[in-house]
């Protein structure tokens, strides 16, 4: 990642107290979330797999992560700050997610934040070389709420310990490659299926160009093409499972029910409407 895109914005930072039997259902944020598990104990499902998660650990939820948490037993007290890597213009309005990407709107959808940590973490938990000096900054931040300049300036301190402790090659991978990775990963997370290159071009800093050059080196197929593949396999998945056609074309952000059927028949040889759940 280049150095410059980070700008990173606070959306949320508190204290908070879980009480026991208060589970979070299943969810995907649109930004990271990091956690430090003050007191108590609970279950994390993080993208499939079971993670028993205990006092002291430090805890980070990336963007379009599926993820719900168990309290296993007694309340748990968990501060937590939501932050976005770069501030985009849309930042300010949105919130924090407690949905699923089934329940998301077509517009909430675009909110999920590509996830410049998918290639790097593994689990979601990181660690610290200096645990106070780490929560020291970060208790900074969840009391200096009415501060957006120091938070700003602290969560950019914190932001720099997390990848000095967790990332080592975070900074240093700054290459055409990958970022067309990270187009790929922000196409499979279901984001940009209304973009084009330029789009795709403002988000990701390289001339459309070079981006379609390199990801049909990369994957033997155009940015567009493989964008509209998946955006008809979404489609697909959506019509068998019981979605009416209309549904469908406007999650899926076509203009009309007569493009999406077109667009439809055009890839799989067969009407939207002829799906069967």
């Amino acid at each position: 990642m280049n150095i410059s895109l980070i700008n990173p914005y606070v959306r949320l930072a508190r204290q908070s107290i879980i009480p026991d039997g208060h589970n979070i259902v299943r969810r995907v944020i649109y930004d990271y979330e990091l956690i430090y598990l003050e007191k108590g104990s609970f279950t994390l499902t993080y993208n499939g797999t079971e993670y028993t998660c205990s006092e002291g650990d430090i805890i980070f939820i990336r963007p379009g992560i599926p993820h719900c948490f168990r309290i296993d037993r007694g309340d748990i007290s968990q501060p937590h700050i939501h932050f976005d890597i770069t501030h985009r213009t849309d930042s300010t309005k949105i919130p924090v997610s407690f949905k699923d990407t089934e329940a998301m709107t077509e517009e909430e959808l675009g909110w999920i934040h590509l996830d410049y940590f998918g290639t790097y973490a593994k689990t979601p938990f990181v660690k610290s070389q200096d645990t106070a000096a780490f929560l020291n900054v970060f208790y900074k931040i969840i009391c200096s709420t009415t501060d957006a300049l120091g938070q700003k300036a602290l969560i950019t301190q914190l932001i720099s310990m997390l990848i000095r402790d967790n990332f080592h090659n975070f900074m240093s991978e700054d290459s055409g490659a990958s970022v067309i990775d990270q187009i790929k990963s922000y196409i499979n997370a279901g984001n940009g299926w209304n973009m084009g290159l330029d789009d795709f071009s403002k988000i990701f800093f390289y001339s459309k160009f070079y981006l379609e050059k390199q990801f049909r080196e990369k994957f033997g197929t155009g940015l567009i093409e493989y964008r509209n593949t998946k955006r008809m396999e979404r489609a697909k998945c959506l019509l068998r499972s019981g979605e009416r056609v209309s549904a469908v074309a406007e999650r899926l952000g076509f203009g009309s029910i007569y493009s999406f059927s077109r667009a439809y028949k055009n890839h799989f040889g067969i009407a939207p409407s002829k799906e069967k759940p």
